[in-house]
């Protein structure tokens, strides 16, 4: 690692944001300050449907992308270059040398073949997806052009909803407000029955048979949503539904185009306490962020919901973190594969927050959230809230080019928190778990806010 200024990309994925919940709110070891761009896209593929503020329309473009067959079309050498370079390249940079137990002489050998067979680009980055999904590893990801290009311009797709499995079933668990969906009478903890009139149990088997391996089981649920209601931009899905009296419903929805930029939201509770929702670690939200904080300073306590955050860049993470910290307070290494670290430390700050702390987390939040959480946790800052996080967590330098347009992320660093924990593969789990349930989504109730501010209210009853 050479230069001040080298930059280490966490890759969650490929910006799939499931929000869940969120409906209900409108070298040698160095001390150089090193700029990281984490890019946690645990998107685990491209977005989903977002339920946050963060999702505007582009009306510039109408919503709708360059269609997948505007982009450069692949001879089949260009498809064999391809293959060749993304192996060599993991061969030589990944950051476990055992690649995860896997045997990667032996996969080129198995996807050799495949490549051959490809009919068409289509299939082609099928198999790409496929042969790098095998190191289960959320942050080694093959993107397309598309998804290159959507990650470039900050864009994302969007129906307008997220879906994930809530007590056996398949339920829309959260709901951009101002969207078709919710304008067609969408609600949370409506069950999806069928999509595009295949019922949903066969729709769930010609997903999974698409999607590569990754990090952890819930990092490949949340890719698994996403593959049910991926598809290319102005095209039309048509949505099943359950409603809570057991009614039918069917909705067809757009896939347009949406923004997909940092968003601060704070708000002061009705029990006095503060608020704040960060969806995603990407500068200059850090400013955004101090400014919710101090005007909620006077708070005996303070709720940061995670839930959904995929990651983003790791300065931001020091520098939100720092304002909780009167001292400086090192938060774990990037370590490389010939193992040099990279320390990372919070800043001091002689008037940083010092009320009490509630991180709320679900399996959505990862990599720069995973950070932020659970050296938090370590340090005894705060008390975490809600559900097991994703287990994404590990490190890549840059975004390397293919030709195409197509893109290959490789991790080539891990991440140790400063008690040694590797939260890859693990994840952070809560001080007090609140599961999701379907009655809560109808309900409108969010149980995890509602047990940060008991445990809130139990620590400002012990202090008096």
């Amino acid at each position: 690692m050479t230069g001040a200024k080298r930059s280490v990309l966490f890759l969650l994925s490929a910006r799939v944001r499931i929000r869940g919940e969120q409906v209900l709110f409108n070298s040698r070891e160095t001390s150089v300050r090193f700029f990281f761009t984490l890019l946690l896209l645990l998107a685990i593929i491209p977005q989903p449907a977002s339920a946050t503020a963060r999702t505007h329309r582009l009306h510039s473009s109408n919503g709708i992308a360059e269609p997948f067959h505007a982009f450069e079309r692949l001879s089949k050498h260009d498809r064999h270059e391809i293959f060749e370079e993304v192996w060599e390249t993991i061969n030589e940079k990944y950051f476990d040398p055992s690649f995860n137990g896997v045997n990667w002489n032996a996969i080129r050998e198995q996807y050799r073949p495949l490549v051959d067979a490809a009919k068409n680009d289509d299939e082609f980055y099928a198999t790409m997806k496929k042969m790098v999904g095998e190191l289960h590893d959320a942050h080694t990801r093959f993107h397309t052009p598309r998804e290159r290009k959507e990650r470039e311009e900050l864009k994302a797709v969007s129906v307008g909803v997220s879906i994930s499995d809530v007590e056996g079933q398949i339920v829309i668990t959260g709901l951009e407000p101002d969207s078709e969906a919710a304008r067609a009478g969408i609600e949370t903890g409506m069950i999806v029955l069928a999509i595009d009139g295949q019922p949903i149990a066969e729709r769930l088997r010609s997903a999974q048979a698409q999607i590569g391996g990754t990090s952890t089981e819930r990092a490949e649920r949340l890719r698994l949503y996403h593959q049910l209601i991926e598809g290319e931009p102005g095209t039309t899905i048509k949505l099943g539904l359950e409603r809570a009296d057991e009614t039918s419903l069917e909705v067809t929805l757009t896939r347009l185009i949406v923004a997909d930029t940092a968003k601060v939201s704070s708000r002061r509770l009705p029990s006095g306490y503060g608020y704040i929702k960060l969806t995603l670690w990407k500068s200059p939200v850090n400013k955004e962020f101090k400014r919710a904080l101090e005007s909620l300073k006077d708070t005996s306590g303070m709720i940061i919901d995670l839930r959904g955050n995929p990651g983003g860049e790791a300065n931001e993470v020091m520098k939100i973190a720092g304002l909780f910290f009167n001292s400086r307070v090192p938060f774990g290494q990037f370590i490389a594969r010939s193992g040099r670290a990279i320390t990372l430390f919070t800043e001091r700050d002689e008037h940083c927050y010092k009320g009490a702390l509630v991180i709320l987390v679900n399996e959505g939040s990862g990599s720069g959230s995973e950070l932020f959480s659970g050296v938090m946790q370590e340090n005894g800052r705060a008390i975490i809230v809600g559900r097991q996080s994703c287990g994404c967590v590990l490190g890549i330098t840059r975004f390397k080019k293919l030709e195409g347009g197509s893109e290959l992320a490789v991790s080539e660093l891990k991440y140790v928190s400063p008690r040694g924990q590797k939260f890859e593969g693990a994840g952070v789990l809560p001080d007090k778990a609140v599961a999701l349930t379907i009655a809560d989504l109808q309900r409108h109730r969010d149980a995890a806010l509602e047990t940060a501010e008991i445990f809130l209210g139990s620590q400002k009853a012990g202090m008096n």
